[in-house]
Parts: structure tokens; C-alpha cells; sequence
């Protein structure tokens, strides 16, 4: 029987799963409805694949089957960097739809597989304990809480449970390029790992263990978000919480953009083809945020010296700048004055 994490959380809450028709999307489909949650269905056709239109008509049959909505986002992709622009769109797509249809809580169907490949993936990037844990079954993503259920579940056991019941899944043919790094890892590391017996019970009791104490070396801290950009107090740990932040936006931070942010004084900009992140610390506060990487435009005298005069490091100004600028320093000044009240 495979236990899945967090459960009465999710009984509780309007769900969104996120489904691939992969065997990992299509066992933790069947395990939800076992539990009785409540969910709906969102898939992404990236066109990629020859095989993606019958991915998207097996989630609609489904739907159909279990009274599920299912929402499907058209995304093709085509140049470079793909992994990242994919994820990208499929949070976009998560975001849009918690927004628009009251989803409290996003499913994802990651796995101690994943776990273990994101650690050895992360280790060989020289990663701080934010990054190389990686993966929580909960996190705040702001307009919705993202789930992994299955977070300490290894992929045999979902393999197993998808044979015994005779779900129908789709292999990925992509999982098996090893142009990819994190098939290399995949395949040679974390698999292999796990494939030795009762590997998965210790490992399992490990990443507890090890998400338990860093819950205790950084606890929860107050900080606010504005415009889509993060405001908190500097601390002694702040590049433990910018990490954190930076991978909520969707940036991982290596080792060498860690030292480049103490090198700068947490006052930084990291582009990739898509976005540009934000770093910025100023009068006792930390900014963290992202913006688009088209030409900036040229902010407003009046804007400008606003964000003088609250202490907005230059790096989140443009961050900020949008139509409703003025309700966003507004926004700005009253978090930093909650953040500076004691507390009860």
C-alpha cells in the first residue's frame, strides 16, 4: 500500500493535479481518487512529441470517465534550453489556474527518485542546504500551495502498483536521452541507488530527518510579496532565504552565483533567456524578485525618487514599475513597516 504524504491536507482542499499520462502522473491519478480527494486535471502540450495529442486525449478521457475537469495549456516550444522554459510555462499555467478557479493546492507527482536525483544533481553543482534538499511535500507558492505526495515513494513502487491494477501510462522517450544531465544522473546514480534493497526505508528516514533540522536552523520568517517581488528583514542567513525565494521564481542558484551575490553585496541581476532575477539589499532589507528580459523601460523621474526616498535597492526598480507603480510603493512602505514592528 503506498501511503501518500500530507493526505488530510489535501482531502481537504480544492486540488489541481498536474498530469503528464506518464506512469508517475497516471499512478498518483488513481491514488487521489482512492483517498477520496477532490481534483481536477492540468496538462501541457509542449509539441515536442509525436505522441503528446494522445497524452492530452487520455487526461480527457479521464476527465470524462471521473467527472474531472481538464484543462489543457498549448505551449509549443521549440530552440534552446527547454527543460527550463517548460517549467516555467507549466507554473504559469498552475498560477493562471488557481487564480481563475479557486485552486488551493497544486499536485505534482515527484517522487524519492526525483529527490534523490535532484541531491546528486545539486551536490555536483557545490549547492547550499536550501538547494540541495530541494523538494518539500508542501511549499508556498503564494497563490497556491504546491503538494508532492509521493515525495518519499520510490519509482518501483509506483511501477508496481501501475502493473498490479493495469493502468494504462505513457513512456517518455526523452528520459532516456542521455543529452540530458539529469538522465546521466538518472540513470548511473539515483536509480541504481535506490534498486539496492531496503535502500528506500533509510534514505526515506534521512531526508526527514535532514528537512526537519533545516526547519530548525531556518525557521519560517515574516517577509511579503509585492508586484511579484519578496520583501524581509536581512538576517544571519539571508542567502539561505534568497535561495529559497529564487527557487520559488523558478531560479537555482549554483555556487558560483552564490559567491557572486556576496561578492556584490546581495545587490545582483542573474539572466536567462527568459527572465532576469532580482537581488537587492538596502537600510536593513532584502529584495528578491524577477521581471522580463526585454529592454527595461526608462522609469519616471517621479518614480525614481519615490524609490529613494523607501530605500529600493536600484537592481527591484524596474521589478516594480508597472501601471499600478503607486499602489506598489504604497505596498512596499506599509510591508517594511510591519516587518519593523515587534512582535507579540
Amino acid at each position: 500500500m503506498i501511503a501518500l504524504e500530507r493526505v488530510a491536507y489535501l482531502q481537504k482542499s480544492r486540488c489541481l493535479l498536474g498530469f503528464s499520462g506518464g506512469g508517475d502522473s497516471v499512478a498518483l491519478f488513481h491514488l487521489l481518487l482512492e483517498q477520496g480527494v477532490r481534483f481536477d486535471l492540468a496538462i501541457v502540450h509542449y509539441g515536442l512529441r509525436a505522441q503528446a495529442h494522445l497524452e492530452v486525449q487520455y487526461a480527457l478521457a479521464l476527465g470524462r470517465k471521473h467527472a474531472k475537469d481538464v484543462h489543457v495549456l498549448y505551449a509549443p516550444l521549440r530552440g534552446g534550453n527547454l527543460e527550463a522554459r517548460a517549467r516555467a510555462s507549466r507554473h504559469a499555467f498552475f498560477k493562471r489556474l488557481s487564480l481563475q478557479f479557486g485552486y488551493e493546492c497544486v499536485i505534482l507527482a515527484h517522487h524519492l527518485n526525483d529527490k534523490l536525483e535532484w541531491f546528486f544533481m545539486q551536490l555536483a553543482k557545490g549547492a547550499s542546504l536550501q538547494t540541495l534538499l530541494g523538494f518539500e511535500a508542501l511549499e508556498n507558492r503564494g497563490h497556491y500551495t504546491l503538494a508532492r505526495p509521493l515525495i518519499y515513494t520510490p519509482k518501483s513502487a509506483l511501477r508496481d502498483y501501475l502493473h498490479t491494477r493495469h493502468h494504462r501510462y505513457f513512456e517518455d522517450r526523452s528520459n532516456e536521452n542521455p543529452r540530458f544531465r539529469r538522465n546521466v544522473f538518472r540513470h548511473t546514480l539515483s536509480d541504481p541507488f535506490l534498486n539496492i534493497k531496503g535502500v528506500d526505508k533509510g534514505l526515506k528516514r534521512s531526508f526527514q530527518a535532514l528537512d526537519l533540522e533545516r526547519c530548525q536552523l531556518y525557521p519560517p520568517i515574516k517577509m511579503f510579496c509585492v508586484a511579484g517581488v519578496w520583501v524581509f528583514r536581512q538576517n544571519d542567513q539571508n542567502l539561505y532565504y534568497i535561495d529559497g525565494l529564487l527557487k520559488r521564481l523558478g531560479y537555482v542558484l549554483g555556487y558560483k552565483q552564490r559567491l557572486e551575490l556576496e561578492r556584490q553585496r546581495l545587490n545582483t541581476l542573474f539572466s536567462t533567456q527568459m527572465k532576469i532575477y532580482c537581488v537587492g539589499a538596502l537600510e536593513g532589507f532584502i529584495f528578491v524578485g524577477s521581471r522580463a528580459r526585454a529592454t527595461p523601460t526608462a522609469l519616471p523621474k517621479i518614480y525614481k525618487e519615490q524609490c529613494r526616498s523607501l530605500k529600493i535597492p536600484k537592481t527591484l526598480r524596474h521589478a516594480l514599475y508597472n501601471s499600478q507603480w503607486q499602489d506598489n510603493l504604497k505596498a512596499i512602505a506599509r510591508a517594511k513597516l510591519t516587518l519593523c514592528a515587534p512582535s507579540n
